[in-house]
């Protein structure tokens, strides 16, 4: 369980007592944090400790962190993503999430995130997601050749790569020598499924990723329809994970 990261994304509906809770119960130690729209999502500007305390009570840390996008308002966001990083760092994060609306926001905040995450010791990634500015692998391809700079490092998002038709080996293949996180899923097409029960060869991603030296976090996500049903499809997933994949 130890390169196993619960995501909030598998219960949106949740506050943060309660999916630390459930997730520590599944048996998770580590947490990615989401700063909007689920549920349990952190405020930037409270106190950190106070989130440390409601993870320490649950035996979970936090070990990924989503920084607000930046938008067109530069000068703005960018000073929100520092802040987020700040905030990171003060809960032991490690990775963060580097988002933007647009390539060529990526390309133009790239500098000031990657110094302030230099300067934290933090690890900025950025992340394929079906619907954004980095879908396909182009914009991947695009985004890191325009910024140019080796600090910045690459999540294999599995799931949305399933959902524009890119494979993991693909994905692995455009993000070499970057990867610092995997988010997992498995699907039917787009849809999420229960983990063993789809199309995406998880042993496989697990046996490469091994071969590649990675001995970083797999965040599990789960979204699928019956959604009622997801706190016991992820007992199923860890389960499954530990059988077939570590």
């Amino acid at each position: 369980m130890d390169q196993l990261v619960a995501s909030p994304c598998s219960n949106p509906e949740m506050p943060l007592e309660d999916v630390l809770a459930a997730y520590s119960e599944i048996g998770f130690r580590k947490f990615e944090v989401f700063t909007s729209w689920v549920g349990s999502a952190f405020d930037i500007d409270a106190d950190p400790q106070g989130y440390l305390g409601v993870g320490g009570r649950r035996g979970m840390s936090f070990t990924s962190l989503h920084l607000p996008p930046v938008t067109d308002d530069l000068e703005t966001s960018i000073a929100r993503a520092v802040r987020a990083a700040e905030f990171a760092r003060a809960l032991g994060v490690g990775v963060v999430l580097y988002k933007a609306d647009s390539r060529d926001n990526y390309v133009k905040a790239a500098g000031a995130v990657l110094d302030a995450a230099e300067r934290l010791h933090l690890t900025a990634v950025i992340q394929n997601h079906a619907g954004t500015a980095i879908s396909t692998g182009e914009d991947v391809r695009a985004v890191l050749r325009g910024v140019g700079d080796e600090r910045l490092k690459a999540l294999l998002e599995v799931g949305h790569f399933h959902s524009v038709g890119i494979s993991w080996r693909e994905g692995c293949e455009l993000m070499a020598g970057r990867i610092a996180l995997v988010h997992i899923k498995d699907q039917i097409g787009p849809q999420s499924v229960p983990f063993g029960t789809g199309e995406i060869d998880l042993p496989g991603l697990f046996e490469h990723m091994r071969s590649t030296g990675y001995q970083g976090d797999y965040v599990v996500e789960m979204e699928v329809t019956d959604r009622e049903n997801t706190l016991r499809y992820l007992t199923d997933a860890v389960e499954y994970i530990r059988a077939n994949c570590l």
